[in-house]
């Protein structure tokens, strides 16, 4: 009885480590990521919270959208003489182990690209603008872009980068959602002091 009993506690000890080894800890970002998106032709004016004190050069919200597990979510402007740029930020981990950082970034990288996050439809895909590259150490910034498949026009220059850096002996990973006309769009200006004039 005693070793049936015995041979009863390894076998359930034996399913839930595997169990416990097949579960990700990775947590879907993309019902975030899709109220960001949606707030982005309002420049993120509904998603911004409290403001805080930052880089005099910057205006800086803590973000009412807050990503699973991440560090710190937060809406920045940086102000010219025509505008204010906006940027949505969530630095979502950062770790040492280079090993972790391509597992985690990969499922990121998986979980954002080719799927479509806009309520209206699937015609607006996210998709990544060049082939998927993962990070190594030769490199202290690593970075994949991505744009919208928009059918409507509002949402054509939306930006998503998903950057690691390498800072004080560690890595974070970032999402950055931001305006930025695509580069066949980019053209030269006329004014006589704009270095690129034509």
């Amino acid at each position: 009885m005693n070793r049936n009993l015995l041979l009863l506690t390894a076998c359930l000890f034996s399913v839930i480590i595997l169990s416990a080894q097949i579960k990700s800890p990775f947590t879907s970002i993309r019902p975030q990521l899709e109220k960001v998106i949606n707030d982005y032709p309002n420049q993120f004016s509904s998603i911004k919270g409290t403001r805080n004190q930052g880089d005099p050069n910057t205006i800086q919200y803590a973000s009412t959208i807050e990503m699973k597990g991440a560090v710190e979510t937060k809406v920045i402007g940086y102000p010219t003489k025509t505008k204010i740029n906006w940027l949505w930020e969530a630095k979502l981990f950062v770790t040492d182990d280079m090993a972790e950082l391509k597992k985690q970034y990969k499922s990121v990288y998986n979980d954002i690209a080719g799927k479509s996050f806009m309520s209206k439809g699937a015609n607006n895909s996210i998709n990544a603008t060049g082939p998927y590259s993962a990070p190594s150490e030769e490199l202290r910034l690593w970075t994949n872009q991505f744009r919208i498949n928009d059918v409507t026009g509002e949402f054509g220059n939306l930006v998503i980068d998903l950057v690691a850096e390498y800072a004080n002996f560690e890595w974070i990973v970032y999402v950055r959602i931001y305006d930025k006309e695509k580069d066949e769009d980019m053209k030269p200006t006329k004014d006589k002091n704009e270095k690129y004039r034509y």
